[in-house]
This record gives C-alpha cells, sequence and structure tokens, in this order.
C-alpha cells in the first residue's frame, strides 16, 4: 500500500454531469494537473432527463473514495448542469435535468410574467422555476426549491448551499440584491429557511470525512460559469458547440435587457455571467449525419437556400418552444449539397449571433474561446469566423473546463490562487467572408420566427 505521506496534496474540481462525471486534480504545490478522469454511471434513467439522486450520490461516493486512496485531497469544489429541480418520490428523490421533456402551459407563462424580470431569466421550460409553477398551479406533484448542486452538497456536509450563478439559473433568485426573490417565494409556497445558503463558489461550506480524510468543500459554480471561470486568463468570453451550444462573458454588468435577450446570472459581489444559450447545435449535426445529410463533405458558400436549425424550438433570442427547423429559398435547382451546406451555415449563423451579442457593446482583445465537439467541424468554424468581429481561439485540449473552473474554486476556497495553462490549437482571425450573408440570415430568422410561428 503506497505511503501516505507520498500522496501529493491536491484541490479537486469534480464536474458531476448529466451523462458522466468528470475531475480535474490540480497539484497544490506546483499548480499543475495532474488528473483528468471521467466516471461512468451506472444509468438509472426513468425517463428522458429524469434521474433517481442515488445514481449521482454513488458515483460522487465512489469517485472521492478513489481519490483519497491515490492522493491527499484537501479540497474539493462541484460543478453541476444547470437548470435542475429535485422531485420527492416514495421511491428515492429524482432530479429533473435541463432536457427533461416538460409540457408549456400559458397560466404558469402568465404567472411568470410578473416575475422573472428581476431573475435574469426568461419564460422557458428550460428553467427550474418554470417546473416549480407548474406543479404549484397543477398540484400534481411538487419540487423542492433547490436542484441537484444543493442536494449533492447538502448530501456531502450536512449543509444546505449553493453558490450564486446556480441559483441564479433556478429563476428564484434577484440578481440585483443577490437574494432569493421573497415575493416569488411566497407565491410558490417556499419558506425562506428553506433555501439553501448563498455563497461565493470559492468559500468553504464545511469539512467532510472521506475514508478518515478531512476534505474542505467549496460549492464551485454552475458548469457554464466554472468553464469560462477556467479559461478566463485567456479571454472572458466562451462559447461551446456541444449537443446545445451556448457564449458567455464574465463582466462586471447585466445584459439581461438587451435585444438579444440575453441570460444574467450572478458570479459574485461585483460579477455577472451574461450568456446565451441555444438548443441547436451538436444535436442538430448529430441529426443530420443520421438522416444522411452530407454536411462533413461540402464546402460552404456564400447566399443560397437558409435553414434555420430550430429542432429543438429555441432559446436565445427567441425563448419559444414552438419553433421548428425551415429551409427556405427552396427551388427545383436545389439539391442535398446545397441543402446540406444550409444547415452547417444555419447551426454556424446561431452562434455568432450568441458571439455577436456579447461582443458588440464591449471591447474584446483576446477574442473568444471556442470550445466543444463541434469545433471539428472545420467548415462551421469557417462561417464563424467570415461572421463575428473577433478573433476565435480554439483550444487543444476543452474536455475538462468545467472541472478545471471547479478545482480553480477548491484551491481558492484554501487560499491558494491558481492559474491554469491552455495549450491554444489554433486563432481564427475575422475576415467578414459571410458577415453579409449572415445580417440576411438574421433578418430573415426574425420575419420567419414572427411570420410563420407568429412569435411577438
Amino acid at each position: 500500500m503506497e505511503d501516505k505521506r507520498m500522496r501529493k496534496d491536491i484541490c479537486v474540481g469534480l464536474d458531476v454531469g448529466t451523462s458522466a462525471a468528470k475531475y480535474t486534480a490540480i497539484d497544490l504545490s506546483t499548480g499543475s494537473v495532474v488528473a483528468q478522469r471521467r466516471v461512468e454511471y451506472s444509468r438509472a434513467d426513468t425517463a428522458v432527463g429524469v434521474v433517481p439522486m442515488r445514481m449521482y450520490t454513488e458515483a460522487l461516493e465512489q469517485t472521492l473514495g478513489d481519490l483519497v486512496q491515490e492522493f491527499a485531497v484537501r479540497s474539493v469544489a462541484l460543478t453541476t448542469a444547470w437548470y435542475s429541480a429535485i422531485a420527492p418520490e416514495n421511491g428515492g428523490d429524482l432530479v429533473y435535468q435541463w432536457n427533461s421533456i416538460w409540457e408549456r402551459n400559458e397560466a404558469v407563462e402568465r404567472e411568470l410574467r410578473g416575475f422573472l424580470d428581476v431573475s435574469g431569466c426568461h419564460v422557458d421550460i428550460l428553467f427550474p422555476v418554470y417546473k416549480m409553477m407548474t406543479a404549484h398551479i397543477l398540484r400534481n406533484m411538487s419540487f423542492k426549491p433547490y436542484g441537484m448542486k444543493e442536494y449533492l452538497i447538502e448530501w456531502l456536509t450536512g449543509e444546505r448551499t449553493t453558490d450564486y450563478s446556480t441559483a441564479s439559473a433556478s429563476g428564484l433568485l434577484d440578481i440585483r440584491k443577490r437574494d432569493w426573490n421573497q415575493p416569488l417565494l411566497d407565491t410558490l409556497g417556499y419558506r425562506r429557511d428553506d433555501m439553501p445558503r448563498l455563497q461565493r463558489h470559492n468559500t468553504p461550506v464545511a469539512t467532510v470525512k472521506i475514508k478518515g480524510e478531512s476534505i474542505l468543500v467549496a460549492p464551485g459554480l454552475g458548469d457554464g460559469a466554472s468553464a469560462s471561470y477556467a479559461c478566463k486568463a485567456v479571454s472572458d468570453i466562451a462559447a461551446n458547440i456541444g449537443s446545445t451550444m451556448a457564449a458567455r462573458e464574465l463582466a462586471p454588468i447585466i445584459r439581461h435587457d438587451m435585444l438579444e435577450r440575453l441570460w444574467t446570472f450572478v458570479v459574485d459581489e461585483s460579477r455577472y455571467v451574461n450568456g446565451g444559450i441555444s438548443s441547436n447545435g451538436g444535436s442538430v449535426l448529430e441529426w443530420a449525419r443520421k438522416t444522411k445529410w452530407s454536411i462533413d463533405e461540402v464546402q460552404v458558400r456564400q447566399g443560397g437556400e437558409r435553414f434555420f436549425p430550430w429542432l429543438h424550438g429555441e432559446r436565445t433570442p427567441f425563448w419559444s418552444a414552438d419553433l421548428r427547423g425551415t429551409f427556405t429559398g427552396v427551388d427545383v435547382q436545389t439539391d442535398l449539397a446545397t441543402l446540406s451546406a444550409a444547415i452547417v451555415k444555419g447551426v454556424a449563423f446561431t452562434l455568432s449571433r450568441m458571439i455577436n451579442a456579447m461582443t458588440q457593446a464591449r471591447s474584446c482583445p483576446s477574442g473568444v474561446v471556442v470550445a466543444g465537439g463541434g469545433v471539428r467541424l472545420s467548415e462551421l468554424l469557417r462561417v464563424v469566423q467570415g461572421s463575428v468581429r473577433v478573433p476565435l481561439t480554439i483550444l487543444k485540449s476543452f474536455d475538462y473546463l468545467a472541472s478545471d473552473g471547479a478545482a480553480l474554486s477548491a484551491a481558492e476556497a484554501l487560499g491558494v490562487p491558481l492559474e491554469l495553462h491552455h495549450d491554444i490549437e489554433s486563432v481564427l482571425e475575422p475576415n467578414d467572408v459571410f458577415r453579409a450573408d449572415y445580417e440576411g440570415w438574421i433578418a430573415e430568422a426574425n420575419n420567419v420566427a414572427s411570420g410563420v410561428y407568429h412569435l411577438a
């Protein structure tokens, strides 16, 4: 058995994701990453996006137990996906994740419009408060006033605590007061005493014993903010092309009221994370491949047919579950290759729209960090490069950004400020090749959303 005196002192960032857990371990004496690993779950889904919490607690227990055998773990911070809600069930608590199926309800939306102007969120089934208000109005189920992160921290430490960004993403926080929205809590029937304690992401919650060893626990940030925090030394603005797409910035101001209808969550006492999110990123590319569109072979040209990739409705800027994927400009000369190129361009312009919303109102000399599996489609990146006005920085490794950010939070909770080094694959300078095409696409997207789908 390894001599415990020889183990490295580390901090750990633990990303308890929806599909797998990942962790980053950093040597506290050198600031170097000494381990990055992925831990698969023993799947126990009851429906799409609905999972027993015991699946996550079992994985967390095993992962921390394994880590203390290999390292001297001094602190850990958790990051989880935003937008989760916990429903108590006789067989064990269930978590409803961001991708759980949920029906729209006009009565719910009317009720929420009076509250969400101070929340930084929008009236959309994505946000936990929508599910909570549905349960309150229909009286058909119940939700706890918190989600997956708060559940896991309480399970670990006995303390019901959260970070500001995760609290913001629930829709229950007043982002200007940085406190719970009391009128909304009253309407939903939640007692303030039952709400999680609000803390900075990099402050101690409590100390927990794992196999006899004391580990300090910090809240960490929500996954999107944590990924941005990990690469803040490269840029304050980051974009991700995963199954969904997002662009986010760390900033001292609120952008929730912009025309592009961004969301705004609190990071700490002086900063916010502003962002846009699209439901239609890699999921659309995967649909295109499965249905035999030749998106990996085409060369995208300017002009021509357009595609609005709203297969899953759309969030930023429309916030509507009713939108659907739409081609325009199709005639008898149109072929499959042309439509395949339009699909790539539609996804690219969707990301560009969010990046441009982040960068148009501020100086951005460092450009935007772009990560996620979608960066491997070079034509998509080429279109984004031609339709934004800031450099795109592509990292060599980006699979662990959320756990990297949580590891920084864990180190800071010990009073050890660290900065991660990221190897850069390439920097794509903007060239305006697709700028006119992009602006035409934006104008027609707005017209299709209002004229065909009757969005106000």
